[in-house]
C-alpha cells in the first residue's frame, strides 16, 4: 500500500518517523519499557507535520478554495454593516441637499444688524470664513422693513406709494430678465409690473436712467425685470420664493427692490434691521456625512473668528443658506436609526457565514482523513490537530477575508445606497473582518479538532446523542412568538424629528420565526424519508439511486435544506416589505394630491387642448356642506381626462377605474347628479342636497343635488375626512360663481408645464402640491433602506447555502464515485446517473424553496399591516408580493441544482475507481 502524501509530495510518515535507536548489547539485554510519551509542548509545533502546514493546502485545492470561499463570505457579512450606514448616512445627505433649495447645501456666516453696519461686518466675516477653508463667500442682504418707492419731486400727482423691501445679492442681475429699456449701471432694479405705479399722470413713466425715491431717499432707477410669477422661479431664487410669489395671497407680498451693489443697499437701508447672509458654495459631489461635519467645523470656526454668535436655523430666514450642518444632522440621524436593525442583521450573517467556515474545518477533516487518523494513532491530540488544521487553513482564510472586504465594498458601492463612504468606514470595516477571522479561525480549529477525535476514538457502534431528538427550534419559533406580540402591542415606526426609523423587532422577528420554521418543517419532513426509503425499491432507477443517497446521509441533507430555505423565505419577506412600504408611500402622496402634482389657483381654468395633454382639471368646491354639521368635499371632475391622469389602485373600489366614472355620465333617479360617494361613515344618504356655498341666502345655483350611483372607499384628491362626493363638470352644469371653488390641474409630468399654462391663462398660482409638499421622502428612507439591507443578507445566506451545498456534494463525493463505479460495472448508465443527481438536487432545492416561499409569505402576512409609515394618511398597508424575488428564486434554485449536478458527475467521471476503493484513502 503506498505511503499517504502530502501535498508537496512528502509523505507523512517521514514527519513521524521514530528516531533511530543503536543497536548495542546493553539494548539488546535491556528490560523492556514503557515507550516515551509524544511530545505534546512547544516542540511539537517545530515538528514537519506543523512547520510545513501553511504549505499544504495548495497541494489540496478543492480544501483551499472552500476555505477561501467561506473566508470571504464571512469577511463581506461582517464588513458590510459599517459600509453600508456610511453609505445611508452619505445618500440620507444628498437626498436631503436635493430636496431642498440649492442655497441650502452650503456654509453661511449669518448676522441680524443694521444697514449702516454692513461695510465692519463685510470687513470682518468674508476674510474669517477664507481663512477657515472655505470658499470666498457672496454676500445677501435683506432689510426688515417695508419701504415705499416713489416718483422723484416735484411730480406731486402720482398715486399712494407702493410698498417694497430692498434686497442686495451677489449675481442676482445674472438671474432675472430685464425689460425693454434698461439703462444699466449702479442704482436700483424693478418688478415690472410696479412701473406703472411710479406714473406721476397717465401715460407717463419713469424711465430707466430717471432718478427715484426709495424710502424717501433718491437713487438711479437702473432697469426694470420681469416679475417673477410670470415664469417658472429660477433655481438661484428658490430660497426667496415665500417673498417673490403669491402663495395664495391675492396681491402678493410687497415686491424686491434689488441693489446693484452693497453701496447702494447700504445707502438705503441705513439703520433698518437687515438679514446678512455670507454664503460659501460647496461642492454636492461625493458628499458624505464626514464632509458635512468638517463644513460645520469651519462654519463655526468662521463665526468664532469674526466674533459672532452662531445661527444654525432650518428655516427660511436669510434666504434658508447655510444649512448643510443641519442637513448633515439629518442625514446622521436617519443613521442612527438605520444601526438598530442592520447591526443584528449583520450579526445573523456573519454567525450563518461562521457556520459556513465550520463546515470547511469539517471538509479539511474529511480530506486530510489519512493522516488525521495516523497522526492521532502516533498520540498527537485533538488540540494539536486543530492547531495544525488552523495552520494549514491561515492564509487562505487571511486572503479570504481580504476579498471578502473588497467585495462588500464593491457591492456597497454597487448595490448600496450611495458610493460615496466616510474615511472612517473602512477602518472599522477591516476591523470587523478582522474579528471575524479570528473567531472564523477559531471555530475552524475547533471543528477539525472534534472530527479528528471522531475520528480516532469514536467506539464502533455507539448510539446517536438523545439531544438531537430535541426540537430546540422551538425556542426560537417562542422567541419570534414573544417578539410579533412585543410588535403589535407597540409600533412597528417610529418617527424622530419627523424621520421614521424601524423597530428592531421588525427584523428580529422574521429571523426567529424563519429561521425556526425552517428546522421545523424539515424536521417534519425528515419523517418522510423512511418512507421514502423504504419505497425506493419500487421507483426508477435515478430516483431510486436519489432516494438511497438522500436516507443515507439525513442530517447532512436536513441541514442542507434549512440553509437553502432561509435566504429565501428572508428574500420574500424583505422584498415584500420594501416594494409594500414604497407603494403605500406613494400611495399616500399621490392619492392627497390626486396625481403626481396639482397646482391650484384662485380662479376657473378654462379647459384646452393644452390642459388635455398635460392632465386634467378639477374644481374643489371648499365649502360643501349637507348640513350645519356635516362638511362635504365636492370634486367635479372631466372623466374622460381624469382616467389617464389620476392615481389609481384597484382595491380602491373593487373595480376598475373606467367602470367606475362610467357611472358619472349615466342616468341618475330625478334627474339628479349622478355622484360617486365616499362615506365611510356612511352620513350621507342614496341622494343629498348639498350646500355649496357659505352665508345664509344660498340660491338654487349654489346646491348640487346629487344621487349616489356608485362608492369607493378612497378616491383620488381626498384629504380630509369627512364625506367626499365626485361629480362630472359636465352633469352637475353651471354653478354661482359666488360658490367658493377653486380650481387644479393634476399632471404626471414636471409642475413647470402647469404653472406655465396657469400663467397664459393669465391667474395667479394658489399653491402647487406635491410629494415633497406632504413629507419628504428622505425622511422614510430608512425603511426601504432597512428591508433592503436584509435582502442583500439573504443574497448572503445564499452564498453561504451554495457553499454548503458544495460542501455536501465534495464530502459525499467518494461514496457517491465508489457507488458509481460499481454501478457502472453492473450497467448504470452515465445518464442515468446524471438524471440521479439531478433528482436528489432537485428534490432538496425544491422542497427548500417551496419552505422558504411559505415561511416568507406568512412573516409577510403577519407585518405588513404593522408597517404603516404614515396613520394619518390613507391607504392602510399594502401587501405587494415581491413577484420578480419569487421568480428569481425559482430560478437561481433551479439553476444551482443543474450546475451543481454536472460538477458532481464530471468528478465522479474523472475520478480514478481504484483511488476511491482503496482501503484507507
Amino acid at each position: 500500500m503506498p505511503r499517504p502524501l502530502y501535498g508537496d509530495g512528502v509523505s507523512v510518515l517521514d514527519d513521524v518517523r521514530v528516531p533511530p535507536v543503536e543497536s548495542t548489547a546493553a539494548t539488546r539485554v535491556a528490560p523492556a519499557a514503557d515507550p516515551p510519551r509524544p511530545r505534546t509542548g512547544g516542540g511539537l509545533w517545530s515538528l514537519p507535520p506543523w512547520r510545513r502546514a501553511p504549505f499544504l493546502p495548495f497541494g489540496q485545492p478543492a480544501v483551499l478554495l472552500a476555505v477561501l470561499a467561506a473566508a470571504a463570505i464571512l469577511a463581506c457579512a461582517a464588513a458590510s454593516a459599517p459600509l453600508f450606514l456610511s453609505s445611508a448616512s452619505s445618500a440620507a445627505l444628498q437626498r436631503l441637499v436635493g430636496e431642498q433649495c440649492p442655497a441650502a447645501g452650503t456654509a453661511a456666516v449669518k448676522e441680524h444688524a443694521r444697514g449702516i453696519d454692513l461695510p465692519e461686518l463685510d470687513r470682518r466675516v468674508a476674510p474669517a470664513m477664507t481663512g477657515a477653508g472655505l470658499a470666498p463667500p457672496a454676500l445677501s442682504a435683506l432689510s426688515n422693513a417695508i419701504t415705499s418707492v416713489g416718483a422723484p419731486e416735484p411730480i406731486t400727482n402720482m398715486g399712494a406709494p407702493a410698498p417694497f423691501r430692498v434686497v442686495y445679492r451677489a449675481g442676482a442681475l445674472d438671474h432675472v430678465t430685464p425689460l425693454p429699456g434698461v439703462a444699466g449701471g449702479r442704482g436700483v432694479w424693478l418688478s415690472g409690473d410696479t412701473g406703472t405705479r411710479l406714473a406721476p399722470r397717465p401715460g407717463v413713466t419713469v424711465r430707466p436712467g430717471a432718478t427715484i425715491r426709495v424710502g424717501g431717499k433718491p437713487v438711479r432707477l437702473a432697469g426694470y425685470y420681469r416679475d417673477f410669477y410670470a415664469a417658472p422661479l429660477p433655481s438661484y431664487w428658490c430660497s426667496y420664493g415665500y417673498l417673490v410669489l403669491p402663495l395664495g395671497v391675492t396681491d402678493g407680498p410687497p415686491p424686491l427692490v434689488l441693489a446693484t451693489d452693497p453701496q447702494t443697499f447700504t445707502h438705503l437701508a441705513g439703520g433698518d434691521e437687515v438679514d446678512y447672509d455670507w454664503v460659501s458654495p460647496v461642492d454636492p459631489a461625493g458628499l458624505t456625512a464626514t464632509r458635512g461635519h468638517d463644513v460645520a467645523d469651519r462654519q463655526r470656526a468662521a463665526y468664532a473668528a469674526a466674533g459672532l454668535p452662531e445661527v444654525r436655523d432650518f428655516g427660511r430666514t436669510n434666504g434658508g443658506s447655510g444649512q448643510l450642518p443641519a442637513l448633515t444632522d439629518r442625514a446622521v440621524l436617519i443613521r442612527d436609526g438605520l444601526r438598530g436593525p442592520v447591526l443584528p442583521i449583520a450579526l445573523g450573517g456573519t454567525l450563518l457565514a461562521l457556520l459556513l467556515v465550520g463546515a470547511a474545518g469539517s471538509y479539511w477533516a474529511d480530506r486530510r482523513f489519512a493522516e488525521v487518523r495516523l497522526l492521532s494513532a502516533r498520540g498527537v491530540g485533538p488540540g494539536a490537530l486543530a492547531g495544525k488544521a488552523v495552520l494549514e487553513l491561515v492564509l487562505p482564510a487571511v486572503a479570504g477575508t481580504v476579498l471578502g472586504a473588497l467585495l462588500a465594498r464593491w457591492l456597497v458601492g454597487l448595490l448600496g445606497p450611495s458610493p460615496d463612504l466616510d474615511p472612517g468606514a473602512y477602518g472599522q470595516a477591516a476591523a470587523v473582518a478582522g474579528g471575524g477571522l479570528v473567531a472564523g479561525l477559531a471555530l475552524l480549529g475547533l471543528v477539525a479538532g472534534i472530527r479528528a477525535r471522531n475520528a480516532t476514538e469514536r467506539p464502533i457502534g455507539s448510539r446517536r446523542s438523545r439531544l438531537v431528538l430535541v426540537p430546540w427550534e422551538l425556542a426560537l419559533l417562542g422567541g419570534a412568538a414573544a417578539t410579533y406580540a412585543a410588535l403589535r402591542g407597540g409600533r412597528s415606526v417610529t418617527v424622530v424629528q419627523n424621520i421614521a426609523q424601524v423597530n428592531l423587532l421588525v427584523v428580529l422577528f422574521p429571523l426567529l420565526f424563519i429561521l425556526g420554521g425552517s428546522v421545523l418543517a424539515v424536521r417534519l419532513l425528515t419523517l418522510l424519508l423512511p418512507v421514502l426509503s423504504g419505497r425506493a425499491g419500487r421507483l426508477p432507477a435515478a430516483w431510486y439511486l436519489a432516494a438511497r443517497r438522500l436516507t443515507a446521509a439525513r442530517v447532512a441533507a436536513v441541514v442542507l435544506l434549512a440553509a437553502a430555505a432561509t435566504p429565501i423565505a428572508i428574500s420574500v419577506y424583505a422584498a415584500g416589505l420594501t416594494s409594500g412600504s414604497e407603494q403605500t408611500l406613494e400611495a399616500k402622496a399621490r392619492l392627497f394630491t390626486g396625481a403626481d402634482v396639482a397646482v391650484a389657483v384662485n380662479d376657473h381654468l378654462t379647459r384646452n387642448a393644452a390642459t388635455d395633454r398635460m392632465g386634467t382639471i378639477v374644481t374643489r368646491y371648499n365649502y360643501g356642506k349637507l348640513d350645519a354639521n356635516t362638511p362635504v368635499a365636492v370634486l367635479a371632475v372631466d372623466p374622460d381626462t381624469l382616467l389617464r391622469t389620476a392615481y389609481w389602485r384597484e382595491e380602491f373600489a373593487g373595480r376598475s377605474f373606467a367602470a367606475l366614472l362610467a357611472t358619472l355620465t349615466g342616468p341618475a333617479p330625478d334627474g339628479r347628479v349622478p355622484a360617486i360617494v365616499v362615506d365611510p361613515r356612511g352620513e350621507l344618504g342614496p341622494t343629498a342636497d348639498i350646500q355649496l356655498s357659505t352665508g345664509l341666502g344660498v340660491s338654487e345655483a349654489q346646491v348640487a343635488r346629487v344621487a349616489e350611483v356608485a362608492t369607493a372607499t378612497l378616491f383620488p384628491g381626498r384629504r380630509l375626512p369627512y364625506p367626499m362626493v365626485i361629480v362630472a363638470r359636465s352633469e352637475l352644469g353651471a354653478v354661482d360663481p359666488h360658490a367658493g371653488s377653486t380650481d387644479e390641474i393634476w399632471t404626471n409630468g414636471p409642475a413647470g408645464v402647469a404653472q406655465t399654462e396657469v400663467a397664459a391663462q393669465d391667474k395667479l398660482i394658489f399653491t402647487t402640491v406635491d410629494q415633497a409638499l406632504i413629507f419628504s421622502k428622505a425622511d422614510y428612507l430608512g425603511i426601504t433602506w432597512t428591508f433592503g439591507y436584509l435582502t442583500a443578507l439573504a443574497g448572503l445566506v445564499g452564498l453561504v447555502s451554495v457553499g454548503a451545498l458544495l460542501l455536501y456534494v465534495e464530502t459525499r463525493q467518494r461514496s457517491r464515485t465508489a457507488s458509481y463505479a460499481l454501478g457502472r460495472r453492473m450497467g448504470l448508465s452515465r445518464a442515468t446517473h446524471l438524471r440521479s443527481l439531478l433528482a436528489e438536487l432537485g428534490l432538496l432545492l425544491g422542497v427548500a424553496y417551496a419552505v422558504g416561499v411559505g415561511l416568507g409569505r406568512v412573516g409577510l402576512g403577519l407585518v405588513h399591516g404593522l408597517l404603516d409609515v404614515d396613520p394619518a394618511r390613507p391607504p392602510t398597508p399594502l401587501l405587494i408580493l415581491p413577484t420578480r424575488v419569487l421568480l428569481g428564486a425559482l430560478v437561481a434554485t433551479v439553476v444551482v441544482a443543474v450546475l451543481t449536478a454536472l460538477y458532481a458527475q464530471r468528478v465522479a467521471d474523472r475520478a480514478h475507481p481504484s483511488d476511491v476503493l482503496r482501503l484507507g484513502s
